[in-house]
């Protein structure tokens, strides 16, 4: 890349930042003008991410996500909103807000280095990324080629196929679409690795968010931090692009958006929100309907951005919607007004995307009427974890070794902390809004012992159960985060021994020596401690700001600094990203190959490929990566079976290149089965060979085709492509 190419992504990137900002800002002010603090600044986010989302989801469904149309989309808002503001500032926001009281000091400083152990523990996994590149399944499977495809045709709304065993292209992309945005503004995936540790910073601010009300954002802080501290969520989403800590952001920002939000009104007894005391639910208090109904719609724009980031989010989100709604008692019609269509507008885009393509909004569910795909390859194998709820031989061989494995050491604790928390938050009735999500929380927990694919695998086998226990991320988090909002926990001793518990919990799942990468570990700390320093000097200049000539004076070096060192960051990325990691990967030697490969379109088959195939989109994402099967109707995408058909197909994708891989069994890595693409490429004299290497007896080519392939020389071949174990991946080849 070279100097001017970057210095053009880095400033498009700083102006959509700042638009995004001022747009937020704006918002904000002008409907919560009383919020104060941390709440507001976590409601900024929340209005700064859906004004991005809605500004690349309209301009994706166009074919206008490109760099010029997004950033002036985005200074045309930021101008527009300004101006908007402008014109009805005059106009009364509402009654002021008491300040909420201010936590003790010692919980505070408990608070802030738990967060910034945290982070340095993700920042271990970020850093290997940054030197060798992202290598998480899912994320080479389909988040990242989803992101690049984004990126190249400008569009989002098409279906983008990167496999035949599920049903992956239907899934929600919000997550994939911010790193689309960051190839589009950079032209590489440099801020890929480091997304979700942005995540995370934003997921424990909306942990203390949760408790602030009553002082309690240490505790509720420390409680988020705990649970995306377990090793699960640090090797699943920590330097990778896994969505799932996303999803737990927006879930827990729309929780705490309504625990501040005062939907229960009466409780606190300060005038906000929907109410107990109204017959149209809203105080006397506030001057206008915007503020009175303002916090609740962004509670709704939290959770609807929640499902369009995650399909499993579906149930929290659900508990939430309808726990919020019945806490505003005789207020339930308004809130429900505002609620409903604000959550629908908010997560509804790629359903409505799946609606237009298949003709179901939820293609893996036909309620008998709605058409859906043709059965993926892994149909049987998606089980749920109440399938083997009294099957003690799957608990002692899998589920138990599973959890301590995801959890750590401590996992029986974990759990009963997680249990507890919720069940004393459901039993008082004191306080409405902290009963409503200690109902919530053990609503997601309870629901994710039903959904799909929690013990995945063959019958009997469940061996998917420890890589998809961060299914249960959501419930887990909300679980510790509203624990110390139970009545039964109110009280200085109470409180004082809640923290201690969870930062004691904290501490021995962060001392793991397998957490603790030793050539980052360093590297790690110091990223911690720059989050903990920042944090400080955030607390500082909100309660003593400098002259706004050194505020801007200062602003201007840290982007300089950061400028330079992000410069000096990708050049070191790019250099080792994907190149030969012996041990790594049996696709290893074609992502070096595919390094040197720039604007070529590729034809890529076998499943070994399709799990691990974004390396082949190059240095720079460049290269259209599609995988060949066969597109039939309501979205179904099948194996093509026939070499005849195999051969028509490649031509009409005009490739330059086609990669076979071998077909992998998802439940045994080391199983590989034949897939007869190769033999069917190969033997026309059109496809040159160039590369080959075997594994485990199966052949991986990468061929050049300098014509079109000849559907008439075919010859007929009987050898399945069948897999130990696993189902067949497409019949008989002819």
């Amino acid at each position: 890349m070279t100097v001017t190419r970057y210095a053009l992504g880095f400033a498009a990137l700083a102006i959509v930042c700042a638009s995004t900002t001022v747009g937020a800002v704006t918002l904000r002010a002008r409907l919560l003008a009383d919020w104060r603090g941390a709440p507001a600044r976590l409601a900024e986010l929340v209005l700064g991410l859906a004004l991005l989302i809605g500004i690349l989801e309209a301009l994706g469904a166009v074919g206008l996500f490109r760099l010029g149309p997004i950033v002036a989309a985005c200074v045309a808002a930021a101008v527009g909103l300004h101006a908007w503001h402008a014109r009805t500032a005059g106009r009364p926001a509402g009654a002021a807000r008491p300040p909420p009281p201010r936590p003790s000091p010692p919980f505070v400083a408990v608070a802030l280095l738990a967060g910034a152990l945290v982070v340095a523990e993700w920042a271990v996994p970020t850093l290997a990324a940054y030197d060798i590149g992202i290598r998480s399944l899912d994320s080479l499977w389909y988040h990242l080629p989803w992101a690049a495809s984004f990126a190249q045709t400008g569009r989002v709304t098409g279906l983008h196929f990167t496999d035949v065993e599920y049903l992956t292209a239907f899934y929600p992309a919000t997550a994939e679409l911010l790193h689309g945005l960051g190839i589009v503004l950079l032209g590489r995936d440099t801020l890929s690795p480091a997304i979700n540790l942005g995540w995370l910073v934003l997921s424990l601010l909306a942990g203390w968010c949760i408790g602030s009300r009553r002082a309690l954002g240490p505790a509720t802080l420390t409680g988020t931090a705990l649970a995306l501290a377990t090793p699960m969520m640090r090797i699943s989403q920590g330097g990778s692009a896994a969505n799932d800590i996303a999803g737990v952001f927006f879930v827990l920002a729309a929780v705490a958006l309504v625990a501040n939000a005062n939907v229960d009104g009466v409780a606190e007894g300060d005038g906000h929100g929907v109410t107990e005391g109204d017959g149209d639910g809203v105080t006397d208090g506030d001057a206008d309907g915007v503020a009175r109904l303002a916090p609740l719609a962004l509670a709704a724009i939290a959770a609807g951005l929640a499902v369009s980031v995650k399909l499993s989010l579906l149930a929290p989100v659900f508990a939430l919607s309808v726990g919020t709604i019945v806490l505003a008692c005789r207020g339930r019609r308004r809130a429900a007004a505002v609620w409903i269509p604000t959550f629908l507008v908010a997560g509804g885009y790629w359903y409505v995307r799946n609606l237009f393509a298949v003709g179901n909004p939820l293609p893996w569910v036909s309620l008998g009427i709605l058409p859906t795909p043709a059965a993926p390859l892994q149909q049987h194998t998606g089980f749920a974890i109440v399938h083997y709820a009294t099957d003690t031989h799957i608990w002692s061989r899998f589920f138990a070794p599973g959890l301590a494995s995801g959890l750590g050491p401590w996992w029986v604790a974990f759990v009963a902390v997680v249990l507890l928390g919720p069940v004393l938050c459901a039993l008082g009735r004191s306080q409405p809004t902290a009963r409503m999500l200690g109902i919530v929380a053990l609503t997601s927990l309870a629901a994710y012992l039903i959904t799909p694919e929690t013990a995945a695998g063959p019958a009997g086998d469940p061996s998917g159960f420890a890589f998809n226990l961060r299914y249960a991320a959501p419930g887990l988090t909300l679980a510790l985060a509203v624990t110390p909002l139970a009545p039964w926990l109110d009280g200085a001793r109470a409180r004082a021994a809640t923290l201690a518990v969870l930062a004691a919990l904290l501490a021995v799942t962060l001392a793991e020596d397998r957490l603790w990468n030793p050539g980052y570990a360093a590297g790690a700390l110091v990223v911690g401690a720059t989050a903990l320093a920042l944090v400080g000097a955030g607390i500082v200049l909100v309660r003593r700001p400098p002259a706004r000539r050194t505020l801007i004076g200062g602003a201007v070096g840290a982007l300089i600094v950061l400028a330079a060192g992000g410069y000096a960051g990708e050049r070191h990325y790019l250099r080792g990203r994907y190149t030969f990691q012996p041990g790594v990967s049996s696709l290893s030697t074609v992502w070096v190959w595919a390094r040197s490969v720039h604007h070529a379109r590729i034809g890529l088959v076998g499943t070994l490929g399709g799990f691990f195939s974004y390396p082949l989109f190059g240095l720079d994402d460049s290269n259209h990566v599609l995988y060949v099967a066969h597109r039939g109707s309501h979205g179904s995408f099948t194996p093509i079976t026939t070499c005849r058909a195999w051969r028509k197909t490649v031509d009409a994708g005009h490739y330059r290149y086609v990669v076979t891989t071998p077909a992998r069994s998802p439940w045994n890595p080391h199983a590989l089965g034949f897939s007869p693409e190769g033999d069917w490429t190969s033997s026309d004299p059109a496809a040159r060979l160039v590369l080959r290497q075997v594994e485990h007896g199966q052949p991986i080519s990468v061929f050049e085709l300098t014509g079109p392939l000849d559907p008439s020389g075919c010859q007929e071949r009987a050898r399945p492509r069948r897999i130990a174990g696993t189902q067949a991946a497409g019949g008989r080849p002819s």
